[in-house]
């Protein structure tokens, strides 16, 4: 009788097992691109939601390992703006906005920091900007 459990839980194991598959396909909601359209689009709306009037015109997305930086300018309805970088991580579907003080670590001596979330290739872009 015990080895008809320990073979029934098994093969229920391995059935659950296989049903939490993060293939692609398999993923509900699916995965975000990382796209010069996808990341611009999350960058506008997170520009939009920092205040009335903000426009952000996106020049440039840099991709790493599940992150994004953009750059471009950050304005209001008169036209006038400043250089800005956003950083975002992807989670799931979505392009998610970090701040610089919650992800790039504890600056030093200009070197990657330790303690720093984005990936070391964009944290030129997306911290020292």
């Amino acid at each position: 009788m015990r080895v008809g459990v320990v073979v029934v839980s098994a093969l229920v194991l391995t059935g659950t097992l296989g049903a939490c598959s993060s293939e692609g396909d398999d993923m509900v909601g699916g995965m975000t691109d990382c796209t010069f359209e996808a990341v611009g689009e999350a960058a506008e709306q997170y520009a939009e939601s920092l205040g009335d009037g903000n426009d952000y015109g996106v020049d440039n997305v840099e991709c790493a390992d599940g992150w994004a930086v953009t750059s471009g300018i950050l304005g209001d309805d008169s036209g006038q703006g400043a250089p800005t970088s956003f950083i975002f991580e992807a989670e799931g579907q979505f392009w998610v906005p970090r701040t610089q003080t919650d992800v790039c670590g504890t600056y030093e001596d200009g070197s990657y920091p330790a303690d720093a979330a984005i990936p070391e290739e964009l944290y030129g872009i997306g911290c020292l900007t």
